[in-house]
């Protein structure tokens, strides 16, 4: 299968990587010229518990490929993917059979994928593997993980039994997902809570979670989130989501850690807010569901980027 990965960096270079090295046809595809000519002279550097290997692989900057292919896995930042699709159906490399996979954070990909392709094309999923991009061609890899995909509507076909054959080939570990639509709200939500409150404190998910209170802010966050996912047809659990919060606690977890909306106010970087809490606020305005905390923690994320 030839494959493209829009958006090469850590994630898109993690499974560009693993899928090169299982024998499919890759071409890794980003915007950073120092990235895209340090992948192609020396490979991808993987740096992980303490040994560092190069690893060959394709490359191209995303304006300068023209091939057709037969599944895109879209990994950029939820900022540039609606431009970084029509660029490539301009370019040619999404053609009326090319499937494209969403692996991206946030919510609200699914719509926009649906407006500019075929029902059949558009694959939606989420992933619990990590990768950190330490430099160009520079990845830290460690862990384990899994993708979970399906199409929106919940139906399968031979593509998806073919694609979890390819992903388990490349040590991915494919999941066909009976209800993407639940994961993937399941996910934000977890972002929507941790990335949003992390970002106002500058604090790491386990010193948030010291907070006495913290359960007090976090539970109407997440009430509002669940009410409106149902009007998108997500089966989201209070219950359950506030378990799993109180585990992301501990240094085992992710306590330790910055959410990514955090490092990217660190290093200056605009967010992704508009496609968490302010997904949320726009979806609850068309459901005519009031989402005041989604509402003041998108602005109050906006105020710190400026």
């Amino acid at each position: 299968m030839k494959i493209a990965i829009a958006g090469a960096g850590a994630m898109g270079g993690r499974i560009g990587l693993y899928l090169t090295e299982s024998g499919q046809d890759v071409i890794l595809l980003d915007k950073w010229q120092e990235h895209v000519e340090a992948m192609n002279n020396k490979g991808i550097t993987v740096h992980s518990y303490g040994k560092q290997t190069n690893h060959k692989v394709s490359a191209r900057h995303m304006g300068q490929y023209h091939e057709p292919v037969d599944l895109i896995i879209l990994l950029t930042k939820a900022l540039t993917a609606e431009e970084t699709i029509d660029q490539l159906i301009q370019q040619g490399v999404i053609t009326q059979s090319t499937k494209v996979m969403s692996i991206m954070n946030g919510l609200g990909h699914g719509d926009m994928l649906l407006k500019k392709l075929d029902k059949e094309q558009v694959i939606l999923a989420v992933t619990m593997w990590s990768a950190g991009l330490k430099g160009p061609g520079e990845l830290i890899l460690e862990g384990t993980g899994n993708i979970e995909f399906g199409y929106p509507d919940g139906h399968k076909d031979e593509f998806v039994d073919q694609l979890k054959e390819i992903l388990d080939q490349a040590r991915l570990n494919g999941i066909i997902s009976d209800d993407i639509v639940t994961s993937i709200w399941n996910k934000a939500l977890v972002n929507c809570c941790f990335n949003t409150y992390c970002s106002v404190t500058n604090k790491r998910i386990g010193e948030f979670g010291a907070y006495e209170k913290a359960d007090e802010m976090l539970i109407p966050l997440v009430k509002e989130i669940i009410e409106v996912g149902a009007t998108k047809g997500a089966k989201l659990n209070l219950e359950a989501t506030m378990d799993k919060f109180h585990k992301m606690y501990s240094p085992e977890v992710v306590g330790l850690h910055y959410p990514s909306m955090t490092q990217d106010i660190h290093n200056g970087r605009k967010t992704e807010v508009d496609f968490l809490t302010g997904a949320v606020s726009r979806f609850g305005d068309e459901a005519g569901i009031d989402t005041p905390y989604c509402d003041i923690l998108t602005h109050l994320v906006h105020q710190i980027e400026k």
